[in-house]
């Protein structure tokens, strides 16, 4: 019997796909190359982990040091410099109720290490990257500083941002944060071909 995916059922699931695909090439030729290219110690994506900060930041009671949580997950100390950044960029996502498809954080070794009780670092019983040394019940974590982008993940030829988008991207854009765009189009699945474009956008949409 033939069938056939419902119009939305089949979006939906190209989509999946889609964003997979633009995450496996992020960490597999992107993050790679900058890392080269740039001097980073270390590219990832993260998927807007700075979300859970969205009630404390509405009702004014944002705890800066709070964000750090969201390095340390990742197994990395960011100094004041790094999370300035975060916060900023955190803010205005948060503020004009935007949400990209994740922040890609570049961060570089300073040299420093920084020690924590295992007890104050809940998110480190499961490190997504695991750079800390252990002693008992104290962890040491490296201390990067470092910079991010905005990604923004399209599947198909047509897929356009939407104007609420534009104009908080461009506000991120006069601060200093770029947009880094990731196209993907299928191909063909039976050849396993698939079309992954970026463009990193520095100047105004």
């Amino acid at each position: 019997m033939e069938y056939h995916f419902k119009t939305l059922e089949l979006n939906t699931l190209n989509g999946m796909i889609g964003e997979h695909l633009a995450r496996s090439f992020i960490r597999n030729t992107l993050a790679p190359k900058l890392v080269e290219e740039e001097g980073w110690s270390h590219v990832f994506l993260n998927k807007n982990d700075y979300k859970h900060h969205k009630e404390s930041w509405k009702q004014k009671l944002f705890r800066f040091d709070a964000f750090r949580d969201d390095f340390i997950a990742h197994g990395f100390y960011a100094n004041r410099k790094l999370l300035s950044r975060y916060a900023q960029v955190a803010g205005v996502l948060v503020e004009n109720h935007c949400t990209p498809d994740g922040l890609l954080l570049k961060v570089r070794l300073t040299g420093e290490t920084k020690k924590l009780m295992k007890s104050k670092c809940p998110k480190a019983a499961s490190l997504r990257i695991d750079t800390s040394h252990r002693s008992g019940d104290i962890l040491e974590f490296p201390v990067v500083d470092g910079n991010l982008e905005i990604v923004e993940i399209k599947c198909g030829r047509t897929a356009k941002l939407m104007i609420k988008q534009k104009n908080t991207y461009n506000d991120l854009i006069a601060k200093g944060i770029p947009l880094r765009m990731i196209r993907v189009r299928i191909v063909s699945f039976d050849l396993n071909q698939f079309l992954v474009e970026e463009h990193k956008y520095e100047r105004f949409l």
